[in-house]
């Protein structure tokens, strides 16, 4: 049974939907404050957590530093999304979900969004300026890892596929059916129904078109979130599959 559970939420990747499923496996005392949501909250900590250890659930846009902390003897979860289609998601949330004010768009804390703003979505997703960088190199490897919210590379792909193959469950945005079948399993039948929340569309077709260019640098720059992806498609299958039912090349 799981009785304590930190939750990595991958950004635009179904997260929301899922952390108000697993919310209500926890009484509101048992659940962590919220600690950070983007870059500037993350450098503001400067890896001071210790102050939010003792809770039994946590859940948000939090790194692999974080659940350091405070997880020891914690299970972890998270929720994937094809890094292509969470990164244009990301875009789409930025351009016409986030508002902000004329003072916030020259404000560096809210660069990104002001630049989906401005910017096409072949633009966005291939720019590197660093604030958009953040959300469209390898975002769910480096949280996994590390952290996220800061640029470097901190450990190498073995470390995360080991994260994974040690998660309790997650969520794959592209299977939902498996994914709440093995939720079935993982958590006796107590996870209720995962509503789809928060979902970002198109204003127009032109958004959901990526150019061959911008395709092929967005696969280049998130070589090792495809890596992890895949890591972690191969286990939901193999979780919810019946071993004996499986075909032997």
């Amino acid at each position: 049974m799981v009785e304590r559970l930190f939750f990595f939420h991958n950004p635009k990747a179904g997260g929301t939907s899922v952390v108000g499923a697993l919310s209500r496996l926890f009484t509101a005392e048992r659940r962590c404050p919220r600690i950070e949501d983007d870059a500037t909250e993350h450098a503001q900590h400067a890896g001071r957590y210790e102050a939010f250890g003792g809770y039994d659930f946590y859940a948000g846009h939090y790194g692999f530093d974080i659940y350091d902390a405070v997880g020891e003897g914690i299970s972890a979860a998270t929720n994937f999304r094809w890094p292509v289609d969470r990164v244009v998601s990301v875009y789409r949330y930025f351009r016409h979900v986030v508002e902000i004010s004329d003072v916030q768009a020259r404000d560096p804390r809210f660069r990104a969004v002001s630049l989906a703003k401005t910017l096409s979505l072949n633009d966005f997703v291939t720019c590197d300026d660093p604030a958009v960088v953040l959300h469209t190199y390898d975002h769910h490897f480096r949280q996994l890892t590390g952290s996220g919210w800061s640029p470097v590379y901190e450990r190498d792909l073995a470390a995360a596929r080991t994260l994974v193959d040690r998660m309790v469950w997650f969520y794959v945005c592209e299977h939902p059916y498996e994914s709440l079948a093995w939720a079935d399993m993982a958590f006796e039948g107590r996870l209720s129904r995962v509503e789809r929340l928060n979902v970002t569309r198109a204003e127009d077709s032109a958004e959901t078109q990526l150019s061959p260019k911008a395709l092929r640098q967005l696969l280049a720059q998130n070589q090792r979130d495809i890596a992890i992806y895949q890591h972690a498609l191969g286990r939901l299958l193999a979780e919810v599959i019946p071993a004996e039912t499986r075909l032997i090349a």
